[in-house]
């Protein structure tokens, strides 16, 4: 399945496909080997020009990262006010598209797509009244032929953000199957069912606990993990190695918590003694809980972090060899 990048004119249609499969895009593409960023949320930020869908009567930027891959930006009104003005949009504006009738769909001249590019991005500086959510598609999806034309394949896997307080946060991602999926997938009312989904979830995030303690084996397990409120003392490697962690970072969205080290530990063996306590102290995280269920979680092991060598140091802990299996899963043995 092929979607081609035309000419500038027929730009933003995005995502209106016609029956032989083509689509008309707003999205240039970058052939300039500029260093990527390190955040990959940052390159929603990258989108320049500004494009108006009728059909949709929604806002929207794309552009084409070739290291990257594809990030578009959709502006959603939420006032009544804003809504009435882009159902209204052309008329107000006194645009009138053009017709395609090779592909069936409408088109901006060039001079009004000039102007609808700076009415817009007047409109847009001021965010409140807008949801703004992001999508991205890896570029292992995308064929790019020449500065003029590239290929979306199908299946393919897009991730949803949502910008908050200057902030992109991760929603959810899916695989989309064909050109019916995609038209589905990135409506108005989905995009915006997506964002009510994360913040009722959200909701129901915050109440979540890994308090208790956890093992591979509640009956013959050696290493332990025993969790209060922000707390956890870790069994490390047993009759060696016990260390306290303090929580770093929660990642609601999955019921996930970040854990550093605390402090230099007191009870340690032989082998504790010879690592490098000094330069574990720091803010990265060596440990990763993710919830299940009740009395279930997954356990993820960094290592400490050298803050003096930049390198992880005891990738190994008594759960890893306890383990049948290579994720870790911890059961709940006591509150």
């Amino acid at each position: 399945m092929r979607i081609k990048f035309v000419l500038l004119y027929l730009l933003f249609f995005l995502f209106m496909l016609s029956c032989n499969g083509q689509e008309k895009s707003a999205t240039p593409i970058s052939t300039k080997n500029d260093k990527v960023e390190s955040s990959l949320t940052d390159n929603f930020n990258k989108t320049s020009n500004l494009y108006f869908d009728s059909e949709k009567k929604l806002v929207f930027s794309s552009s084409i990262i070739k290291e990257l891959g594809k990030f578009t930006v959709y502006y959603i009104p939420k006032s009544k006010q804003e809504i009435n003005y882009y159902q209204n949009f052309e008329k107000s504006n006194h645009i009138i598209p053009l017709y395609d009738e090779e592909n069936s769909l409408n088109y901006y001249s060039a001079t009004d797509q000039k102007k609808i590019d700076k009415i817009i991005k007047e409109r847009v500086k001021s965010e409140k009244d807008f949801k703004i959510i992001g999508t991205f598609i890896p570029k292992n999806f995308i064929t790019i032929e020449n500065a003029e034309e590239y290929n979306l394949n199908f299946p393919y896997l897009q991730k949803y953000y949502q910008k908050e307080n200057g902030k992109w946060i991760y929603l959810s991602e899916k695989k989309i199957i064909n050109a019916e999926d995609e038209i589905s997938s990135n409506s108005k009312n989905n995009l915006l069912s997506i964002s009510t989904e994360k913040k009722d979830l959200q909701k129901q995030d915050i109440q979540y606990s890994l308090n208790g303690t956890w093992q591979v084996d509640c009956k013959t397990g050696a290493g332990n993990i025993s969790i209060t409120d922000k707390e956890a003392s870790l069994t490390l490697l047993y009759n060696q190695v016990y260390i306290d962690m303090k929580e770093l970072k929660r990642y609601d969205f999955e019921k996930g918590i970040a854990y550093t080290l605390k402090e230099i530990p007191e009870d340690i063996g032989n082998i504790g003694r010879d690592l490098n306590w000094n330069e574990y102290i720091n803010n990265e995280p060596i440990a990763y809980l993710k919830m299940i269920d009740d009395n279930t979680m997954y356990f993820y092991w960094y290592g400490f972090y050298n803050k003096k060598s930049k390198k992880r140091e005891f990738k190994e802990s008594s759960f890893q060899q306890e383990s049948k299996t290579k994720e870790i899963i911890l059961k709940k043995c006591s509150p």
